[in-house]
């Protein structure tokens, strides 16, 4: 029996009566010769998350190839304290590519001194000039606490075929308790604190809750997590300078704060790089892109940020209203333009596909309203909080993907965008002008898109059953809603508006496969199991279907 394994997690994250490590350990954002560990300390009881009280603590860190440590390949000591929330975040430098490693945590000093933390587990990508022929990681999105149990993350810790887990935002939720359930308005359980998430020490407890949940601490110790914010880490609907959702916020200033306080909260308690100098911008920017050898870039905007307030279904493709922000907007397209890559996935927040009604299917009618009329030649937009909203800057990317090189079909380049948010399964071509691909006059596809369901947030079906007994009827409902998206916009190859779950993404040189796989969220012992596949080709974008599910025998975690 190996002597690392998720199942052995206890139930307060720690390793086995430990009163210093309550919130298990994580690791992120790898590289060939790095990667970040993280642990927060409770040195004295008193010391929850957010309370500010704890003295500062020195913690003992190591690294080793051996789950039982005989040979250390790194150690170090940092001191963490109340300003930051005793969490120690460390970039472990000097490691080899390609390599798991185990690391944990000890206290030096204190009224905790000589407690240890659970052992992690984590792994470094391929170096750049490697050409793997392999890999396979984790989709999730979409955590609301009341909403269910974090069954797709008990799923993705037990699989050691899962290299890492891209996390796509909404990794908490700012509601206040029962204002965001589940199905049949309930409230599975009860999230801290349980006013809405406002100051800093509103998120801290928020992050300390989440990270004591034992499937969301199994899956942190299990492997590295690569993570991208969305809007609900602050505001639903969030932009710039404020959010156009169902958040109530005294103006920009009071905006400003708050979007200041989960920021500096996110920092403290993700494993990611960003916030600790790693970045430009003062240290602080999210979006970034990680390598995995020749095969794949990894790239991770950050769409709410910098993104301009969400226009109107009228004016959505009229006006130059930015997502992305032109900084970014720059790098992310230096990043497409010279990726030396076979796939360029983006880890994409918001649906990319365009989700529009059509003003009329007859082509020369069509024609007329967008000549003569003004209207969008892609449709009229049904939720301008995605990329549907951002028509102009969405154009720009595809003709950045569609121009680039001289490869076959004049792309030079195989995008994939993993995208979350919407609480739903999506399979969809991305059209090279969504206007003339509905009318059949050009299908011309720039690259294929996969989004993952929520992990527990409401789907479509959540929000509109009434009672279990009306819940057969709704699924029908939503069964003929999804073909009817399909039929209206045919770019889309696969919709489930009812299921939550995950994915798993397995690239190989010649193709990306997506499997999904759904479950119930309402017990804390459901299984989550496999439902569907899609696929997409190197040189030759689109979605096309799967034949089966992914060989799990193919593992890249062995026992220890």
């Amino acid at each position: 029996m190996s002597r690392w394994s998720a199942a052995t997690a206890t139930a307060n994250g720690g390793a086995p009566g430990s009163r210093a490590f309550l919130h298990s350990v994580a690791s992120g954002d790898p590289w060939p010769d790095s990667v970040v560990i993280w642990t927060r300390v409770t040195p004295v009881s008193q010391a929850t998350p957010g309370s500010g009280a704890g003295d500062p603590t020195r913690v003992y860190w190591e690294v080793s190839t051996d789950a039982s440590f005989d040979v250390a390949t790194a150690a170090g000591e940092m001191t963490t304290e109340a300003d930051r929330d005793h969490t120690v975040k460390i970039n472990v430098t000097g490691l080899a590519p390609s390599t798991t490693y185990y690391y944990r945590f000890t206290v030096v000093d204190g009224p905790s001194a000589g407690e240890v933390s659970r052992t992690g587990r984590t792994r470094t990508t391929p170096a750049d000039d490697a050409a793997p022929d392999h890999l396979r990681f984790g989709v999730c999105s979409c955590s609301n606490y009341e909403a269910g149990h974090f069954r797709a993350y008990r799923e993705l810790a037990d699989r050691d075929d899962v290299e890492f887990v891209l996390h796509l935002g909404d990794y908490t939720y700012e509601y206040e308790s029962g204002e965001y359930g589940a199905a049949y308005g309930t409230t599975v359980r009860t999230v801290e604190p349980r006013e809405r998430t406002r100051t800093l020490v509103g998120y801290r407890i928020r992050q300390g809750h989440y990270h004591r949940d034992p499937d969301l601490a199994d899956l942190h110790a299990a492997k590295p997590m690569i993570c991208i914010w969305d809007d609900h880490e602050f505001f639903d609907n969030a932009w710039r300078d404020g959010a156009t959702g169902d958040s109530d916020y005294g103006g920009a200033q009071e905006y400003a704060a708050v979007r200041q306080a989960a920021t500096e909260a996110y920092y403290e308690w993700m494993p990611v790089r960003a916030g600790e100098g790693f970045g430009t911008d003062g240290g602080r920017h999210l979006y970034r892109h990680l390598r995995y050898g020749t095969l794949a870039e990894l790239i991770l905007p950050d769409l709410r940020t910098y993104r301009d307030m969400q226009s109107s279904p009228a004016t959505a493709a009229a006006d130059g209203r930015t997502m992305m922000g032109q900084n970014q907007f720059d790098w992310f397209a230096g990043v497409l333009t010279t990726s030396t890559t076979t796939w360029q996935l983006v880890g994409n927040s918001v649906m990319f596909a365009p989700m529009t009604l059509p003003h009329s299917l007859d082509p020369r009618l069509h024609d007329w309203l967008v000549d003569k009329i003004g209207l969008p030649p892609d449709g009229i937009a049904l939720n301008t909080d995605q990329w549907d909203g951002y028509m102009v800057e969405r154009q720009r990317i595809i003709d950045v993907i569609m121009n680039r090189g001289s490869g076959p079909h004049g792309r030079g380049m195989n995008v994939v965008f993993l995208t979350g948010d919407i609480h739903s399964s999506w399979a969809a071509d991305i059209p090279a002008q969504a206007g003339e691909y509905r009318l059949g006059r050009d299908t011309t596809v720039a690259a294929a898109e996969f989004i993952v369901p929520s992990v527990t947030a409401a789907s479509a079906f959540d929000s509109i059953v009434p009672t279990s007994a009306a819940a057969p009827a709704v699924r029908e409902a939503l069964r003929l809603g999804e073909g009817l998206l399909m039929d209206v916009d045919h770019w889309y190859k696969y919709v489930d508006l009812s299921r939550h779950g995950m994915m798993v993404v397995d690239v190989d040189p010649s193709r990306t496969q997506v499997d999904w796989y759904h479950g119930d969220v309402l017990g804390p012992s459901a299984p989550v199991t496999y439902t569907t596949s899609r696929q997409t080709f190197a040189d030759d974008p689109g979605v096309r279907p799967a034949g089966q599910e992914l060989d799990r025998s193919r593992t890249v975690y062995t026992p220890a």
